[in-house]
């Protein structure tokens, strides 16, 4: 009997140790991040939205921040199924908008950050080179630049290492090509930051030039909500 009795203690602890391990060994599995593509969009209107699919069975509680005027997106995971594309009209607050996805299973979130003029109650003409834009996640973990300017307008990308931003330079000139495409690469920072930057001259003056850089984009990636 008490050869039955350490037996059986023998086989609860060899169970015992084969749960644990097989607990620690799920623990270094990658959590499936529920955001699995997102686009951010200014037509040639002035209007923007967003548009994003996440994972299957994930629910979309859309917030709104109140302090900060985040337009929030936060993501669950549930045990039925969910439609998986969304898409909304934004619109700026104060010349800015903010939008975040905030994964509840990773902990970890997304955030937009635009300054634009709205045009809407702009003078002049605000879309005098830029047209419309977009951006867009990709599969490899870059950013999609898609935009289009109006005609004649000399378009011209430039890295800026000193304020680590990504320029696209817009000025008035002899130019055909309208449709532009480029991918971004998001720093190890984890913070990519992009800016137009609008070239004009004062009056009639063609040597009197000022810039102005709108719209101005933050997209950062990899944040610990929690």
């Amino acid at each position: 009997m008490k050869k039955l009795c350490v037996g059986f203690l023998a086989v609860v602890l060899a169970f015992s140790f084969t749960s644990c391990s097989t607990n620690e060994t799920d623990l270094d599995f990658p959590q499936e991040s529920l955001l699995k593509k997102a686009q951010l969009k200014r037509d040639a209107s002035g209007a923007y939205s967003v548009e994003y699919v996440v994972a299957e069975n994930t629910v979309s509680e859309t917030r709104t921040n109140i302090n900060s005027l985040n337009n929030e997106y936060h993501l669950s995971k549930v045990g039925f199924d969910t439609k998986d594309q969304y898409r909304e009209d934004l619109s700026l607050n104060d010349n800015k908008l903010r939008i975040g996805f905030f994964d509840n299973e990773t902990g970890k979130s997304v955030k937009l950050t635009v300054s634009d003029e709205n045009i809407t109650f702009a003078k002049g003409s605000p879309t005098e080179f830029l047209t419309s834009y977009g951006l867009t996640t990709n599969n490899d973990g870059t950013i999609q630049l898609d935009f289009t300017v109006n005609d004649n307008v000399v378009t011209e990308f430039v890295y800026n290492e000193d304020l680590a931003v990504h320029e696209v330079h817009l000025s008035k000139g002899m130019s055909t090509e309208r449709n532009f495409s480029r991918s971004l690469t998001i720093p190890d920072t984890g913070v990519l930051k992009l800016d137009f930057v609008n070239h004009k001259f004062l009056g009639k003056s063609t040597s009197l030039e000022v810039t102005d850089k709108k719209p101005q984009i933050i997209w950062e990636t990899n944040l610990e909500t929690y």
